[in-house]
């Protein structure tokens, strides 16, 4: 007896928006001389580490709002 096997495709998943909110004191940003932003945030160890790419939302609250995608 021969056993039918179907395959299913497979789909990827939509990605999802993960978000990270710091408040002021938490974060910071340097503006370069041709106009190039650098955000910094504060590490749960204390030490501060550059954003190389995510988005970030300036909330009218004077908290920031990380937005990335995985």
């Amino acid at each position: 007896m021969t056993t039918k096997r179907t395959r299913e495709r497979a789909t990827a998943a939509p990605a999802r928006v993960d978000r990270a909110t710091f408040h002021p004191g938490d974060y910071g940003r340097v503006i370069h001389a041709d106009g190039i932003e650098q955000w910094w945030v504060r590490a749960s160890n204390g030490g501060w580490v550059a954003l190389s790419h995510q988005r970030v939302v300036e909330n009218d609250d004077g908290t920031i709002t990380l937005l990335y995608l995985n």
